[in-house]
């Protein structure tokens, strides 16, 4: 009879901690499988704290959670199949979930398993054996072009704080959390720069053009000698929070008659699309959005554009367009 048993979290740090670097010995690896799975989620958690903001950690948490529901928490992780995961997928199509959460709880499995693969706790990835339920195709998800003139036109002059978001965000394309987090300090008005701290507490540096290092100097100019240091202030002198954008743009995109998306994530989508209409490299979108390097993120989730505006790209793009404008400049 096999005996599943919870590991100590030090023991398993100080086993696993180096499974980066040497694989550890037969007996050491069957310990650690035959740990359950509940624990190896709780040590999971841990694992990545520091690594993924707190607000992915906890989605991993909810998200693994009903495996472990499903699959038994005193289960012995190293008796955790593919058709383990198999049977919680089909459980999950079987709920009235849509098909973006189902999706969303197998990505979290699959990154539990990579996790336990990469700290030498199991030889194998087994969700990588069954297959991502299909999610359909989506309309890009940027804010429209028309809608986010209509969001500028409608933007009153003396709003100024509001209109320095709204550029920010479009101009840099960065996340909601990057942008509540630049403060005072970490503003370089006269390089055009910025540096955001965004999922994972993972800073960066981005870039803005000379339209909004204009409106944020006006910005600066007017902003409430307060304690706090952030950039943006809200009506009560503290830092801006996400939940403070959401409802700045609700209401400008409100006024403004605005029935499209209209969130900070749409902004960066919309900054994405931009930059790769008007010819901008892939590779360089991708550092400029702070995905890691050579991540399909940037390309599966940002480079989507309907047919329309795939058939431009291809006008624009053609060799024959290139040598027909050389032919008639002769």
């Amino acid at each position: 009879m096999k005996i599943c048993y919870s590991v100590p979290v030090d023991l398993l740090q100080q086993v696993s901690r180096g499974g980066r670097q040497f694989a550890p010995n037969s007996e050491a690896r069957e310990r650690k499988m035959n740990m359950t799975l509940e624990t190896a989620v709780q040590e999971f958690l841990a694992g990545v704290a520091g690594e993924v903001s707190e607000s992915t950690r906890e989605w991993y948490g909810r998200c693994l959670s009903s495996f472990v529901e499903h699959v038994g928490p005193d289960r012995c992780l190293g008796d955790v199949s593919a058709a383990a995961v198999r049977s919680y997928r089909a459980a999950l199509l079987d709920r009235d979930m849509s098909i973006y959460s189902v999706h969303g709880r197998q990505r979290a499995v699959r990154r539990l398993f990579s996790w336990l693969v990469e700290e030498g706790i199991l030889a194998q990835n087994v969700a990588l054996a069954v297959p991502m339920v299909k999610l359909p195709v989506t309309p890009p998800k940027a804010v429209a072009d028309d809608d986010l003139a209509r969001l500028l036109e409608h933007l009153p002059t003396e709003e100024v704080r509001d209109r320095a978001v709204i550029l920010f965000l479009i101009d840099t394309g960065c996340r909601v959390g990057g942008l509540c987090s630049v403060t005072l300090d970490s503003l370089d008005l006269e390089h055009r720069c910025a540096v955001v701290t965004e999922k994972g507490n993972r800073s960066r540096r981005v870039y803005f053009t000379a339209l909004t290092a204009e409106v944020l100097g006006l910005y600066l100019a007017v902003r409430p000698a307060v304690k706090s240091d952030a950039l943006f202030l809200s009506a009560k002198g503290g830092g801006l929070t996400p939940a403070g954008v959401r409802m700045l743009l609700e209401r400008i995109g409100e006024r403004a008659g605005v029935k499209g998306r209209v969130n900070a994530h749409s902004f960066r989508h919309a900054f994405a699309r931009n930059f790769l209409r008007n010819g901008g490299n892939l590779a360089v979108l991708g550092r400029l959005l702070g995905h890691s390097p050579g991540s399909p993120v940037t390309a599966k989730f940002y480079a989507v554009f309907d047919d329309r505006e795939i058939q431009e790209f291809h006008d624009r793009y053609s060799p024959l367009t290139r040598a027909n404008g050389k032919a008639g400049d002769r």
